[in-house]
């Protein structure tokens, strides 16, 4: 099933449906007798989707729920992310290095040499260790997520959490461009990767819409990601013994170059994604649901099976087209078939 609530099925449902498939592609990711980097980067999507998920809910699920599901959420995904953050500063490295030509390479030689090593290291297995762990944690998060109760029923339950990850993506974006920092334009990619998961939540209430604002969310995601990926090799180049102080300098101010570059592209994207007051925009978003949910109310009685209309698809759907549901009581994960379109960077999403 698509990452979306659907628009006539109970929030309460939809919630553990979604949930439930999201740990599912998780769990499949880590199953396999040696799981491969590109199984660790799809679990941790899945992670990062379900978060989103929980934070959409968070105030009709209960505060303290919320934040304990979303806790030991992160702790999963901290079991994956060393192994991640290798591959990760290898791509960024080698795409940095491409883009400057000659000059650029002869710059950051000393850190190519200081990755020799680690390319090896970072498309090794994960350590089996950490997956048998994190599939336990993930199993024991299945049967809290099956007995999730939602207090409130259609957007009421979901407009919460909506308007406060939306002030927090204001704030961000704010504070980024007022104080630029790594921390704080990290924090800005993550209000704007939750932002474009909760409005693919939430886009069956009128596709054609909010394909705009996911594929523009998910755009300016992947900038601030890129970002983020030379912050990681400059904190990785500040504390290489094998580098000198000069080469030091010279590879980050390289890397600072780039980062200014991906800012300034960024600030407007980011600027007219959130350019609405949230108040208005909630009540926007309130309205699409509920005359979304009319005139599929209106449709249903008219259709067939066979002629019912399928949502657009979404550009930055990250999302499977189908696949099963896990059981949480059992210790393997049922597998799922899954989709994702080619993304230009490893770290994607």
């Amino acid at each position: 099933m698509p990452y979306r609530f659907k628009i006539d099925e109970p929030v309460e449902k939809g919630f553990r449906r979604i949930a439930r498939e999201q740990l599912d592609l998780a769990l499949q990711e880590l199953a396999a007798p040696e799981v491969q980097p590109k199984g660790v980067h799809e679990s941790r999507k899945a992670l990062k989707r379900l978060r989103a998920l929980v934070r959409l809910a968070a105030p009709a699920l209960g505060a303290d729920r919320a934040r304990k599901r979303n806790n030991t959420l992160s702790e999963i995904a901290q079991l994956l992310a060393g192994h991640r953050d290798q591959a990760v500063m290898l791509d960024t490295l080698k795409k940095l290095g491409e883009e400057n030509g000659p000059d650029g390479a002869a710059t950051l030689a000393p850190l190519t040499a200081h990755f020799a090593k680690a390319s090896a290291d970072a498309q090794q297995p994960l350590d089996p260790g950490s997956a048998a762990q994190a599939r336990l944690m993930l199993l024991r998060e299945a049967k809290k997520f099956a007995r999730a109760r939602i207090r409130k029923r259609g957007f009421a339950a979901l407009e919460g959490g909506l308007e406060k990850s939306y002030r927090h993506a204001r704030k961000s974006l704010k504070i980024a461009y007022s104080e630029p920092a790594d921390e704080t334009f990290h924090t800005l990619r993550k209000s704007v990767q939750w932002h474009w998961r909760q409005m693919s939540l939430l886009a069956r209430a009128w596709p054609e819409e909010f394909a705009i604002r996911v594929a523009d969310a998910r755009e300016l995601s992947q900038l601030l990601g890129d970002d983020h990926d030379l912050a990681l090799l400059i904190a990785e180049t500040a504390n290489a013994d094998d580098i000198s102080a000069d080469q030091k300098e010279d590879i980050v101010a390289l890397c600072r170059r780039k980062q200014q570059t991906l800012r300034l592209e960024a600030e407007f994207r980011a600027k007219r994604l959130f350019a609405e007051m949230p108040q208005p925009f909630i009540k926007r978003m309130r309205a699409y649901w509920k005359f979304g949910s009319g005139m599929r109310a209106r449709e249903l009685p008219h259709l067939t099976h066979a002629e019912e209309p399928q949502a657009l698809h979404l550009a930055s759907s990250e999302a499977p087209k189908s696949h099963g549901e896990i059981k949480p009581a059992l210790s393997k994960p049922r597998l799922a078939a899954k989709e994702e379109p080619a993304s230009p960077s490893q770290r994607r999403a």
